[in-house]
């Protein structure tokens, strides 16, 4: 948190600390990073600039070698970031204003999104509520079948391997701003998305889909139902997530991601994560001894 001169709270962040639990290179790994931006009261000078030179400051105090600020849902932040010299990475999100009518945001819709959505219909997709245990595990799952492609196209690997007893995202469904909505096809679960709800806003947060799914449209159908659901219980906007900046090209292999999200007919906006080693001498170690185990 930030304080001003007076005590009064004008800013806030969550943040993470995380390190190798290997004794060796457990000082070489340690950063603080986190997940979006922080959060400044609107009016105060300088805040943002504020809070993460503070920021920097306890990073680095406290002997972490890496920090990292990223943007998931946050706006602005580009010129502090630059100014206190991190490495930049620009990102585009898409959010969709959930106040329009049904109609309307069926309308503002790629035409293949409608598409998609009556296949799927067709094809006698269903989707619903997979709460607990069971769909954390479905949830885990698909993500892996997910992760399988997007590696083979050249992007990262998004698996995730927890105790279901451990796997944070059990913290959210028993904190009630999570849930976990399925798809099935032929009475299998072809696709599953957490979502998160916080002030408003829905955040489409983790998903994963087997290749049947994604072949009957699951996804889409899925995502189109938890819109509507989330407005009727009086949700204002909802967030796709995003990518960087650089998946607009075609040759991207992000592109696909990009074109798939802004075909609902959101707003794109732009944002910015920033990454600053803090000791270089220590970094660059890892670094070597990332290599020497590499050639091993």
């Amino acid at each position: 948190s930030l304080k001003d001169e007076s005590g009064s709270l004008v800013g806030v962040a969550v943040g993470f600390r995380e390190r190798s639990p290997r004794k060796l290179v457990g000082p070489l790994t340690s950063r603080v990073w986190l997940g979006a931006l922080p959060s400044i009261v609107s009016g105060v000078e300088n805040g943002l600039l504020d809070f993460l030179s503070n920021l920097e400051l306890y990073a680095r105090d406290s002997g972490n070698s890496i920090l990292e600020v990223q943007s998931a849902a946050s706006r602005g932040g580009r010129e502090e970031l630059e100014q206190l010299e991190f490495q930049l990475t620009r990102r585009l999100e898409f959010v969709l204003d959930l106040q329009l009518s049904e109609e309307e945001l069926w309308k503002g819709m790629n035409y293949k999104r409608r598409k998609n959505i009556n296949k799927a219909r067709r094809m006698d997709v269903t989707v619903s509520d997979l709460s607990g245990a069971e769909g954390i595990a479905a949830l885990r799952r698909l993500q892996g079948d997910s992760s399988k492609r997007i590696v083979a196209r050249g992007g990262p690997d998004i698996t995730r391997k927890h105790e279901l007893s451990e796997d944070p995202v059990g913290v959210l469904l028993d904190a009630g701003v999570g849930r976990i909505v399925v798809a099935k096809l032929e009475g299998q679960i072809v696709s599953a998305s957490l979502f998160t709800f916080f002030n408003g806003t829905v955040y489409h947060t983790l998903s994963g889909h087997s290749n049947d799914g994604t072949k009957a449209q699951a996804p889409t159908l899925l995502l189109w139902e938890t819109m509507l659901k989330y407005r009727d219980l009086g949700a204002t906007s909802f967030n796709f997530g995003g990518c960087s900046a650089s998946a607009v090209d075609k040759e991207s292999p992000e592109y696909g991601v990009y074109d798939y999200k802004r075909a609902f007919g959101g707003e794109c906006i732009e944002c910015t994560s920033g990454r600053k080693v803090l000791r270089k001498v220590r970094h660059a170690a890892l670094r070597t001894l990332k290599r020497v185990a590499g050639n091993k």
